[in-house]
C-alpha cells in the first residue's frame, strides 16, 4: 500500500510523522511525506527509505501561482501547492491512502482523496483550536511584526477558523486518529465524529535506547558538573506554558538551589522574547551563580541530548482546554529513557505519568 502523508511543518523533525511514517515501512507499506522545505533542504530526498517531497518556503509565495493558491488557502484552507505534489506523487505511483497530520491540511488531504480516490485519515491532537488560543496568548503582536509567518498564522489561523474545521470537514474524514483517550472522548462527545471511526495511537520515543553523545556542546551547561532539571516549555516539545507557571518553576528552582548547590535550570521551549526577558530577570535576582539557561530556538534534533543529560524533566501546565486533551511528546521519551518526569495533576499527562510509575 502506498500512503501519502500530509504535514504542514518540516520532516524529520516532526516526531510523530516520523513515527508513522516508520511504522508503515516496517509493515511493508510505501510512504510519502509532503511537507514544507527550508532554504538548504533537497526539494525531493529519501530519508530512511521514507519519501520525502519537499514544498520550499521561500517559493511557495513568489509567483502569481503562488499568491494565488495562498489566496485560496486564506479564503478556502486548501493548500493548492499540497496538491500539486500529490498529483505528482500519484503519476509516479497510485497512492491508496491519504493521511492529514494537521488540521489546517484536513480539507487538501479531502480534495486529493476524492481527486485519487483514495481514503483519507486524519492525524490531530486533542482539540487544535485551544491549542492555537493558547498559542496566541503567549506572544505578542512586537514578535509577529517582526515575524511574517507568526503575523500571518495570527490573521489567518484563528481558533474559529479551526473550530469551523473541525465541526465541517473533519466530519467528512473516513477515520481520524488522536493522542489519548481523553482527546477521543472531546472528539466524540463535544464535535460529534462517529466513534467507530476514531482511534487512540499515543506517541512514542523512537529508538529510545539508542546511544546519544551527551556532551556540552550547544547545551549551554556541563551536564556532568550539575544537577539538571529541564523544563519543555512549549513549542513543538510540550504544550505552551503559562509565563506564571514559568515563574513558579525558576522560584522554585531558587529555593531548591539552597539545598542542592549544583542545581542547573535549563527552559527549553518556543518562549516568546518579552516572557524569556521577564525570567531572566527573575533568574537574576533570585539564582546565583548563572544556575538559568534558556534554549528557545531549540533544533529538533537536539531534544533527545537535553532529555539524556537531564536528572529530571519537568513539564510545567495548569488545568485547560489544551492539557485536559494532551501530552507533552516529549514526555513519552524521557519515559522511554529512564528519566524521572514532573506534571502537575492535570489530565493524560498525570494519569500516564502516575500510572507508569515514572514520576510524579
Amino acid at each position: 500500500m502506498h500512503v501519502c502523508l500530509l504535514l504542514a511543518g518540516t520532516f524529520p523533525p516532526d516526531e510523530r510523522t516520523r513515527n508513522h511514517a516508520t511504522a508503515l515501512r516496517e509493515a511493508g507499506h510505501t510512504t510519502t511525506v509532503v511537507c514544507r522545505g527550508g532554504p538548504r533542504e533537497a526539494e525531493s530526498e529519501t530519508v530512511d527509505r521514507i519519501d520525502v517531497r519537499r514544498i520550499p518556503n521561500e517559493t511557495l509565495y513568489a509567483d502569481v501561482r503562488g499568491k494565488i493558491g495562498g489566496a485560496q488557502y486564506a479564503l478556502r484552507s486548501i493548500r493548492p501547492a499540497w496538491l500539486r505534489s500529490v498529483e505528482e506523487i500519484d503519476e509516479e505511483r497510485a497512492i491508496d491512502a491519504c493521511c492529514a497530520m494537521d488540521l489546517r491540511l484536513v480539507k487538501t488531504a479531502l480534495r486529493a482523496g476524492e481527486a485519487h480516490d483514495a481514503p483519507v485519515v486524519a492525524d490531530l491532537p486533542g482539540n487544535p483550536p485551544a491549542l492555537e488560543r493558547q498559542r496566541n496568548r503567549t506572544e505578542r503582536w512586537g514578535d509577529r511584526l517582526r515575524n511574517p509567518r507568526k503575523l500571518a498564522r495570527r490573521l489567518f489561523l484563528s481558533p474559529w477558523r479551526l473550530g469551523r474545521l473541525e465541526s465541517g470537514p473533519l466530519g467528512d474524514v473516513d477515520r481520524l486518529v488522536t493522542t489519548c483517550e481523553e482527546a477521543r472522548a472531546r472528539y466524540v462527545r463535544e464535535v460529534g465524529i462517529d466513534p467507530r471511526r476514531v482511534a487512540v495511537v499515543r506517541d512514542t520515543a523512537a529508538d529510545p535506547n539508542a546511544p546519544i553523545e551527551i556532551d556540552d556542546h550547544g547545551l549551554g551547561f556541563d551536564p556532568g558538573a550539575a544537577f539538571v532539571v529541564i523544563a519543555f516549555a512549549g513549542g513543538d516539545h510540550g504544550v505552551p506554558a503559562d509565563p506564571a507557571d514559568l515563574e513558579t518553576l525558576v522560584a522554585a528552582a531558587a529555593r531548591a538551589a539552597d539545598e542542592a548547590v549544583d542545581l542547573h535550570l535549563v527552559l527549553v521551549g518556543d518562549l516568546n522574547s518579552g516572557t524569556a526577558d521577564d525570567l531572566e530577570t527573575q533568574a537574576r535576582r533570585a539564582v546565583a551563580g548563572g544556575r538559568l539557561t534558556f534554549r528557545t530556538a531549540t533544533d529538533p534534533d537536539r531534544v533527545p541530548a537535553y532529555v539524556a543529560a537531564s536528572d529530571v524533566c519537568v513539564f510545567p501546565a495548569r488545568s485547560s482546554a489544551v492539557t485536559e486533551t494532551a501530552i507533552p511528546p516529549t514526555a513519552f521519551r524521557a519515559m522511554a529513557m529512564g528519566v524521572p518526569v514532573v506534571t502537575t495533576d492535570v489530565g493524560p499527562a498525570s494519569r500516564i505519568v502516575g500510572r507508569t510509575d515514572a514520576g510524579r
